[in-house]
């Protein structure tokens, strides 16, 4: 997405769709059956499809998050006057299907299984909360509660359990809420994160701008499967299938197996800042110069 529009691209690198329109602050989120943009803070949502079609829908209120998930659900979380936020459900050709107006706690980031089971991650006075509903039902049918801190992200992992990143600790959840686990940082912060897929994973800086950080994989039942120390920072990471890439300070970017062993590093761009991993060891690194993509079975 650019201030002039949005492109979709298929994972051979070719363009599928396109699409102009103007926006002061581009967004997208993207998934296997669609992509979707929208101008930060503004109404509105767009639509661009592999065959090439687009499609759009106004909002009550200005887009501050989106998420599409394998199926082509599309998760939404607007502004709504008299509330703390509202987050909105569509189909893939943007019908809304659900609709929860949050009156207390502010939605930070919320998504939808295939299954129409939706996490909704709220910001409350006390603390922060995620929050399951069925997009087929109106009551909220779990809660999770994390006191006296937020949690800044979670994800859905590949056998329907979730992983969550506080403050001060990664926890794993399973679908209907109840902690399995919990991993504690320590006197580290949280420097990057991978939550979705197979396993998850964490990075922990020891200092802030620099120092040692500790990399830690998880299973989906929170069981470490591998950790190692690493001189850099990590800025970014994105995992598929059994593997992990990682981005470190210092424009150094290594694919890892689930078990941290490295398979493979490579040198991206200066300006490179986020990495996106593909199936068959394939992989997008994303900077303000474009999009280089990158086999490692090569």
């Amino acid at each position: 997405a650019t201030t002039t529009g949005a492109q979709l691209f298929t994972a051979s690198g070719k363009c599928a769709a396109s699409a102009d329109f103007a926006m002061t602050e581009p967004m997208c989120a993207a998934g296997t059956q669609l992509a979707v943009f929208w101008d930060a803070g503004q109404n509105g949502i767009h639509a661009l499809y592999p065959d090439g079609s687009a499609a759009e829908s106004a909002t009550e209120g200005g887009v501050y998050f989106a998420d599409v998930n394998e199926t082509g659900l599309i998760t939404v979380l607007t502004d709504k006057d008299g509330y703390r936020g509202s987050v909105v459900v569509y189909d893939t050709d943007l019908t809304p299907l659900f609709r929860w107006d949050a009156s207390s706690v502010t939605p930070v980031s919320a998504r939808t299984t295939g299954k129409g089971l939706l996490c909704v991650n709220g910001a409350g006075d006390d603390g922060g909360y995620l929050r399951f509903f069925r997009i087929d039902r109106e009551e909220m049918q779990a809660e999770f509660f994390a006191p006296g801190e937020l949690i800044v992200d979670f994800g859905f992992l590949s056998d329907g359990s979730i992983a969550a990143v506080t403050e001060t600790a990664v926890c794993f959840l399973s679908a209907d809420g109840t902690l399995l686990s919990e991993h504690r940082l320590g006197n580290a912060h949280l420097s990057a994160f991978s939550l979705s897929g197979d396993f998850a994973a964490v990075a922990a800086a020891s200092g802030l701008g620099g120092g040692e950080t500790v990399i830690t994989a998880f299973s989906p039942s929170g069981e470490p499967l591998g950790s190692f120390t690493a001189p850099l920072e990590a800025a970014a990471m994105s995992s598929c299938g059994s593997q992990l890439l990682v981005l470190f300070t210092g424009e150094e970017s290594t694919l890892f197996s689930s078990a941290l062993e490295e398979i493979v590093s490579y040198q991206p761009p200066e300006d490179v800042r986020q990495v996106f991993l593909c199936s068959d060891s394939r992989a997008l690194f994303a900077g303000a110069s474009g999009v280089v993509q990158i086999d490692f079975n090569r």
